[in-house]
């Protein structure tokens, strides 16, 4: 009996997705993250993130018009809303290489953890997913146009391309023989959760002693990094249901209103203005992991 409970209550533990993200942040600061590798151990973390979630996605029965529309929403909070503020702030800074680290930011599309983060929130992942797919086939225009514009440089097109095929086309096919698996669609949140904890984990503690470089500009970076990310994020939320959303198109709006694929952001800055011009992403980052917290008790409510 009491072995039962035990397990019962690990189990509990582990299907929490704020205990399992927040423990992986503060373990990350503490241990320095992963000895080696830390940038490949965090993509496979989301690779299997993605594909654990995409197990629950079925594309029978889909419409097109309703797509068509979740998609207009994606576009408008992650392209237009967040991208435009994300190049305002970027006005704020008078460094060159770190105004050119934000509009990189603003140009590249949402985050990948957006398709696990709203299969965690009890949103739409199938909608997220073509959302998602979208987005970043729009990308391989919008990037360099918005790169030239702004920053007077434009980005390879290939990086962006095998970030489609391997974050979302890679789990996607994966994920269609697992779909039928009971095992995994009775563990599906715990695997999805022990994914995200590595991420973080990974991530967090390869970027440690980002905030020893320079306190006074990376607190600058954070107050712009806390606008674009629990800002935005926060008037999401709010507008969205105004805006005609019910409880699961607010998830997806609220995520695709305050995450972009900051790992790319910070590795296709890196490469093109030099190692300042990532610590936007860089610092953003911390501040989007901190907004999963509020977003899965606000979410939880719903």
């Amino acid at each position: 009996m009491l072995i039962t409970l035990i397990a019962a209550y690990v189990r509990a533990l582990w299907e929490s997705f704020p205990l399992m993200v927040g423990l992986g942040a503060i373990l990350g600061v503490v241990t320095g993250g992963v000895p080696a590798y830390p940038r490949e151990v965090s993509t496979v973390a989301l690779i299997l993130a993605m594909t654990f979630s995409l197990t629950e996605v079925r594309f029978s029965g889909i419409s097109l018009r309703a797509e068509a529309r979740a998609f207009g929403r994606a576009a408008g909070w992650n392209y237009l809303a967040l991208t435009g503020l994300i190049l305002a702030l970027s006005i704020m800074y008078s460094d060159p290489s770190i105004r050119s680290g934000w509009v990189v930011m603003a140009a590249l599309p949402s985050a990948i953890a957006v398709i696990p983060l709203t299969a965690a929130f009890g949103g739409n992942v199938r909608s997220s997913l073509v959302s998602t797919a979208f987005l970043y086939l729009g990308a391989l225009a919008i990037y360099p146009a918005v790169t030239v514009a702004f920053a007077g440089q434009a980005v390879n097109l290939g990086d962006l391309a095998v970030q489609i095929l391997v974050q979302i086309a890679l789990p996607l096919v994966v994920s269609r023989p697992l779909a039928a698996n009971a095992a995994v669609a009775r563990h599906r949140s715990i695997l999805v959760n022990l994914s995200f904890f590595t991420l973080v984990f990974a991530l967090v503690g390869a970027n440690r002693n980002v905030f020893a470089q320079d306190p006074v500009l990376i607190a600058a970076l954070a107050a712009g990094g806390l606008v674009r990310t629990w800002g935005l994020g926060g008037v999401a939320y709010i507008l969205s249901p105004r805006l005609g959303a019910d409880s699961a198109q607010r998830v997806s709006d609220t995520l695709f209103a305050s995450l972009k694929n900051l790992g790319l952001a910070a590795l296709l800055a890196f490469s093109l203005f030099g190692a300042r011009a990532a610590l936007p992403a860089i610092v953003s980052l911390f501040c989007e992991i901190s907004w999963l917290l509020p977003m899965s008790r606000l979410f939880r409510r719903l």
